[in-house]
């Protein structure tokens, strides 16, 4: 096959991806007929709010449709309003970066550092586009409610589609383009050392989305989960958030729905961002050590796959997106259970479709993988339809993989259901110590999966086959993602309708997406979760490749042991931090304040004071991010000086395992407590007598961090990242 197909629709997918998003986003905006997009969204929210409906006890019976609109507005404006401050993060980091690791550990600093700054600006207009769309999405998700559940249901998922159209162009766009720019400046001869020297640079690019993750992705998600355990902390058992709760300010209750519905999309949409470009660097860094690959006129499509197939996939996606609702009756019980499935079976299908229709015809017949003295790793006549089966293997895998996760943490499961009711009022931890007894037991089948796909996929093809797994594992993606978007729009959606008492039919049509749409959220972090151990180990091949002499004595020499122990215990050392970071800053969100109006109308913040709490926020979680990243810096840099090789190796064998355990253990705990706590508070309220389900502040958020056990993602693919640009100068080590 010419290498020009693949090329040509790959590009047309960037072309039609960036396209479908912005007229989603022109077709999002307001009518015309109104001067400004706060009044529109006041005459809107008009319809929507019913005193007719408001129970008794509450403390106003609504809110001015004028004021709820201006607060939610005003708050995402303050969340995007942070770009400056962002800015300056960004290029502190990069300054400091390229001082302490750029002059000293990397053979061609300026080449990485520019590779870097396109990263960077690649996941900055990311970031500030999906915020934009998140912040708009809270109130027009409420304004489709009220025509239908239908309606509601499509407008979440066009959400989801055109976010996810975006990050397929913006990341693996400019991958296609930096990679041939790399290519055409410094590819000289275009000999297996060029294509180690732009393997890295390419690297330097994946670093770049890394530290613009790092302050739009970890600052985001520390702000938000620090906002979700004050308010869970200190409302304790006021469900709906009401504003007559007294435990809490009504300013942190709004951020928190407006940060949770901004962030969360974000983080996650941001972490499947950074494992397709981490797969793509790993397919590059691994197939550098083939001849036939490198001498063959096919090789820059080979090297191109993972994002061809990808391409493919979201062609296929747009039939999904068509079909998006399948059962049409908006009344039905099962109404976003049924279209979900049917969207991950044809999602499923349209992967093995592409699987038989383009049977990997852009992949060398015949491809060796040979390091210079690597006999005992030797892959030798492996050919594509090797990686046709390996490719089916991780889809198959995956299906199965994210269906466990589903039962074990939804509210079908009865173990997850009784949950909370091993908490009481005089048993406040006991919920804790029950989740943890669930994400051990759960935790194990998914894992002996995961080692099982591993091992047959090893035996097929080797490290090739890993990769070629991980590209069917995370096939299916765009669905997820889409899920995943549903999932979070109407669960603070939801939040909203209780805080400003909208009619109870809206209610009603927003909580019955959200209800079934919270058990599917799990789809794309498990996902995430597997795909990356399957690239990881990969990555690890092209080091052994590479560097065949730390092999033999990898885990006999000290060397070799002590990496594996540092690798194993950094990643731990990362989420504790993380942990701390939440606890720390959600101590300082005890405020109570009272409204003073004998009416409880609702206190009027000042367009300043909601500013200047983000900016303060925000910063705090900055600040907490930085102790991760030195510590993962400086901790990386002193391995690999005085272990070189064997012990940058094993570290990264070791953060491999931790990372598996962590996730696969920090997911079905976390996601089956909120789950559980979600289930308890809707039934019990049916029953005469039940159980609260609530913990303290601190003892919340260990619990709920888990269910965000990914920000592991970011730190992960940087260790490996900042490693395998280092490693020639450790090298010295070895000696």
């Amino acid at each position: 096959m010419s290498s020009l197909g693949p090329l040509i629709v790959i590009i047309l997918v960037i072309i039609i991806g960036i396209v479908w998003y912005f007229i989603h986003l022109i077709a999002q905006g307001f009518s015309q007929l109104y001067k400004d997009e706060s009044a529109f969204l006041s005459d809107q929210l008009k319809a929507l709010l019913g005193v007719d409906d408001v129970q008794r006890n509450s403390y106003r019976p609504s809110v001015e449709p004028l004021y709820i609109s201006n607060i939610v507005d005003l708050i995402v404006t303050s969340i995007r309003g942070l770009w400056l401050g962002q800015l300056l993060y960004i290029l502190l980091l990069l300054f400091l970066f390229f001082i302490v690791v750029g002059v000293f550990f990397i053979e061609q600093p300026f080449q990485f550092l520019f590779n870097m700054i396109v990263g960077v600006v690649t996941v900055s207009l990311f970031s500030h586009y999906i915020i934009q769309t998140n912040g708009k999405g809270l109130t027009r998700a409420l304004i489709s409610a009220s025509f239908s559940k239908e309606d509601c249901y499509s407008y979440m998922y066009s959400c989801g589609f055109a976010m996810l159209s975006l990050l397929i162009s913006l990341f693996l766009g400019m991958y296609v383009l930096m990679y041939y720019f790399n290519l055409a400046i410094w590819g000289g001869e275009l000999k297996q050392k060029e294509y180690e020297k732009i393997s890295i640079l390419m690297i330097g690019y994946l670093m770049g989305l890394l530290v613009g993750g790092f302050i739009y992705r970890e600052g985001l998600s520390l702000m938000s989960r620090s906002f979700k355990t004050a308010t869970i902390g200190l409302i304790k058992s006021d469900v709906n958030l009401s504003v007559g709760n007294s435990n809490i300010s009504q300013l942190t209750r709004l951020t928190y729905m407006v940060s949770q519905q901004t962030g969360n999309t974000l983080i996650n949409y941001l972490d499947i961002g950074f494992i397709l470009v981490f797969l793509c660097c790993s397919v590059l860094t691994l197939f550098v050590n083939s001849a036939e690959v490198l001498e063959s006129e096919n090789k820059n499509t080979f090297i191109l796959g993972p994002i061809y197939l990808i391409c493919l996939g979201y062609l296929g996606s747009i039939f999904c997106y068509l079909m998006r609702t399948m059962c049409r009756d908006s009344q039905a019980p099962s109404f976003t259970a049924i279209n979900v499935r049917w969207q991950v079976i044809i999602g499923a299908l349209i992967s093995f479709i592409i699987l038989v229709t383009f049977p990997f015809n852009f992949l060398i017949s015949q491809f060796t993988l040979k390091g210079s003295n690597s006999q005992d790793i030797d892959l030798s006549g492996k050919s594509s339809t090797h990686a046709c089966w390996c490719y089916l293997l991780g889809l198959i895998f995956n299906v199965i993989h994210i269906s466990l996760f589903e039962w074990y943490t939804s509210h079908g499961c009865s173990k997850v259901r009784n949950l909370g009711l091993a908490t009481s009022d005089r048993i406040m931890p006991m919920n804790l110590i029950y989740s943890n007894y669930l994400g051990d037991l759960f935790s194990a089948i998914p894992m002996v999966l995961m080692l099982l796909l591993i091992t047959i996929v090893y035996s097929i093809q080797g490290f090739a086959g890993l990769l070629f797994a991980a590209s069917g594992y995370t096939s299916v993606f765009i669905i997820y993602g889409i899920i995943y978007q549903i999932g979070c729009n109407s669960s603070e959606s939801y939040k909203l309708t209780c805080f400003v008492h909208f009619k109870s039919e809206i209610q009603g049509r927003i909580f019955a997406i959200y209800w079934e749409a919270k058990n599917y959220m799990i789809y794309l972090k498990s996902t995430n979760a597997g795909a990356l151990t399957l690239i990881s180990i990969g990555f690890i091949g092209s080091q052994l490749y590479q560097h065949p002499g730390t092999l033999a004595s990898l885990f006999t020499h000290y060397k070799g042991i002590i990496g594996l122990l540092i690798g194993f215990a950094i990643m731990f050392v990362c989420r504790g931090l993380s942990i701390w970071a939440i606890i720390n800053m959600a101590k300082t969100y005890f405020i109570c304040q009272p409204s003073n109006d004998s009416e409880g109308k609702i206190n009027y913040f000042s367009d300043n004071r909601i500013i200047e709490f983000t900016k303060v926020k925000y910063t705090q979680s900055i600040l907490h991010v930085s102790y991760n990243v030195l510590f993962l810096t400086f901790t990386l840099l002193l391995t690999g000086y005085l272990y070189g090789q064997q012990g940058t190796i094993a570290a990264m064998i070791g953060s491999s395992i931790s990372i598996l355990l962590i996730q696969y253990n920090g997911l079905i705990k976390g996601t089956a407590l909120e789950n559980a706590k979600i289930y308890n508070e809707i039934e019990d309220n049916k029953k005469t007598s039940h159980y609260v389900m609530y913990v303290a502040g601190d003892t919340y958020a260990c619990a709920t961090e888990e269910s965000n056990a990914c920000p592991l993602v970011a730190y992960f693919i940087f260790s490996f990242c900042l490693l395998i640009s280092c490693q020639n100068k450790f090298t010295s080590a070895d000696q």
